[in-house]
């Protein structure tokens, strides 16, 4: 089967249906394409030939070299045709306050898309509802380039039959519109809705707000998605029990519908939701490797490392193994109580100030510049 077609084939199956092992066989023989593709990009190239990756004989997808996340904010890492790039994505830019910078083509465009959709519907079925976005309507202007709110915003409103934005901007600051939330209220309150936000956006610019003046909603049947921001709510002392049993109060809806997941916008369409056992579980396209901290070699069940997340999706970009600069814990293979197969793994946090270079070291000297 050709490539494009075992990754539609992986996008549009049932998730988290397959056993490690196979699954990894047909992720080899998917990356060993997309690799030499990125060979297009100098200093892609520079770094696998330095590495002494040879993309035909590998056969573990360890053995990848690993594009550190930080070199997205240093070079333009296209592997397409410039013409072809519809899209610029950018990060937050919170710590360094350098922008990652990520191009993405048609394709790519469309991959990410239908896989956050494959994902989403394996935890909250096939069901349009009407969604709640803890933002303004600003994030999701139209435009070339595209902040990782945004990116998850558009993502969301796949599953929506109405979109409701609960924030307007006001210059630089967001303010809550109660007016626009009790409509909704009145009209969905006793319907499965869905709302969304940017986790340090809810929580301190919405639930704390509420909070502080008694305010409170009725959305019993509601499911809270939130993405994004935990560091800044650790370093604030705010955990992830306090978050979701806050929520809860507020919005009257249950903690266990309360669902956080982990995503980053290099690897937009890959996301990472709690199951029931309160583990992430890694999608059928995607994978995730754990790895030490000093080492850099893939650890055992049990031990925290740096996250590494391994993707199918991308044709213009080196999706195919990104090391982040977060830290998780490997907690197993295929044996998760909920039922899905494959890793499964729990998010730590942001190391401070890190700067993980690792094969990104092998990188041409030349920075090519970031306009």
């Amino acid at each position: 089967m050709e490539s494009n077609d075992l990754i539609q084939t992986l996008i549009f199956n049932k998730q988290f249906n397959y056993e490690q092992r196979k699954k990894e066989q047909v992720l080899i023989n998917i990356f060993k394409e997309q690799l030499e593709s990125n060979r297009k990009n100098p200093n892609l190239k520079c770094m696998y030939d330095k590495a002494g990756f040879d993309t035909n004989y590998f056969n573990r997808l360890q053995d990848i070299p690993f594009v550190p996340v930080n070199m997205f904010k240093q070079f333009k890492l296209f592997s397409c045709d410039e013409k072809n790039i519809v899209r610029v994505l950018e990060s937050s830019a919170t710590t360094t306050g350098v922008p990652s910078k990520i191009y993405i083509d048609k394709q790519t465009s469309i991959r990410q898309t239908q896989a956050l959709i494959a994902t989403l519907r394996n935890f909250l079925g096939e069901k349009r509802r009407p969604v709640l976005i803890i933002d303004s309507e600003d994030i999701n202007k139209n435009g070339s380039n595209l902040t990782a709110r945004g990116a998850a915003v558009r993502g969301i409103s796949n599953f929506a039959s109405k979109i409701v934005y609960a924030m307007d901007k006001n210059g630089d600051a967001l303010s809550i519109n109660l007016d626009r939330i009790r409509e909704f209220e009145r009209l969905y309150g006793d319907e499965e809705v869905i709302i969304y936000g940017f986790t340090f956006i809810v929580w301190s610019e919405f639930i704390s707000k509420l909070k502080e003046n008694n305010m409170t909603f009725n959305f019993p049947k509601a499911t809270l998605l939130h993405s994004g921001g935990w560091k800044k709510l650790t370093e604030g002392k705010v955990s992830k029990e306090e978050f979701s049993k806050t929520c809860s109060h507020i919005l009257n809806i249950e903690c266990t519908s309360v669902l956080d997941f982990y995503g980053m916008v290099e690897q937009l369409g890959v996301i990472f939701i709690d199951c029931e056992c309160g583990n992430k579980h890694v999608p059928d396209f995607a994978e995730i490797i754990i790895r030490d901290l000093n080492t850099l070699y893939e650890v055992e069940i049990g031990e925290t490392g740096f996250i590494e997340v391994m993707s199918t999706l991308s044709t213009s970009y080196p999706a195919q193994a990104i090391l982040t600069e977060d830290i998780g814990i490997f907690m197993g293979v295929d044996d998760c109580k909920c039922g899905r197969k494959g890793k499964y793994f729990k998010f730590l946090s942001r190391v401070e100030k890190s700067e993980v270079r690792g094969c990104g070291d092998t990188f041409a000297e030349r920075k090519v510049g970031n306009d």
